[in-house]
C-alpha cells in the first residue's frame, strides 16, 4: 500500500512539473521575439549631465549645467530570437548656469540583446551616430555613441510598457586650430516608454 502511495506521489508531482513546464515554454509573446519581428518604441523622459572632459581629457570639476529632459522614437527588427537590430531618432535639452540651452538630436543605428520571459523583457543595446548640438544658436554636428538596457512588461500581445536607462558618451570635436576646444561630455538618460510590436 505504501509503494502504491509513493508510486502515485511520483507520478502526481511529475504530472505537475510537466504542467508548469509546459506553461512556461508556452511563452504567449515569443511570436514577438522571431526573425522579422519588429517594433516601434516611443520613450519620454529626464535627462542628467553627469560629467565633461577638457580636450586634455581632464575632467571639468563642474559641468554648470542643471537636469533636462529627453525624448526618443526606436524602431527595432529581430534578426533572431534574442537580437535586434534597429535605428533611433532622439531629442534632449539640458540648460547652462548662464539661463542657456543646449540642444543635442542624435541620430543613431542600434543594436539589442533581448532576454525574458512571460510577461517581462529585458534588454540590453548599444547605438551608434551622429549628434547635431546646438548652443546660442552655434551648431556642430559629430558621433555619439550610448549604452544602457531596459525592462518591459507585455500588458497585451501587441503592447508593453516599461522604462530604461541610457548613457550617452557625446564628443565635441573640432578640426585644426580650433582642437583646443575638443571636448567629451556624458549623460544619464532615463525614460519610461510604450512599444508596440508587430
Amino acid at each position: 500500500m505504501k509503494k502504491k502511495l509513493v508510486a502515485a506521489a511520483i507520478v502526481l508531482l511529475v504530472l505537475c512539473i510537466g504542467m508548469v513546464w509546459a506553461q512556461d515554454s508556452a511563452d504567449p509573446f515569443a511570436a514577438n521575439r522571431k526573425k522579422g519581428s519588429q517594433s516601434i518604441e516611443i520613450s519620454p523622459g529626464g535627462f542628467l549631465p553627469l560629467f565633461v572632459l577638457d580636450s586634455n581629457c581632464a575632467m571639468i570639476s563642474t559641468p554648470n549645467m542643471s537636469p533636462g529632459a529627453a525624448f526618443s522614437v526606436l524602431y527595432r527588427y529581430m534578426l533572431g530570437k534574442n537580437l535586434g537590430v534597429g535605428g533611433s531618432i532622439a531629442g534632449s535639452f539640458v540648460t547652462t548656469v548662464g539661463g542657456r540651452t543646449l540642444f543635442l538630436a542624435p541620430v543613431c543605428v542600434s543594436s539589442t540583446w533581448v532576454f525574458g520571459t512571460d510577461p517581462m523583457e529585458f534588454d540590453i543595446s548599444a547605438e551608434i551616430g551622429m549628434n547635431v548640438m546646438r548652443l546660442s544658436g552655434n551648431g556642430i554636428i559629430s558621433p555619439i555613441a550610448k549604452l544602457g538596457g531596459g525592462i518591459s512588461r507585455y500588458i497585451s500581445e501587441s503592447w508593453s510598457i516599461g522604462g530604461k536607462l541610457m548613457w550617452w558618451f557625446v564628443p565635441e570635436l573640432h578640426l585644426g586650430s580650433y582642437a583646443n576646444l575638443n571636448s567629451y561630455a556624458s549623460f544619464l538618460e532615463f525614460s519610461i516608454g510604450a512599444q508596440y510590436h508587430f
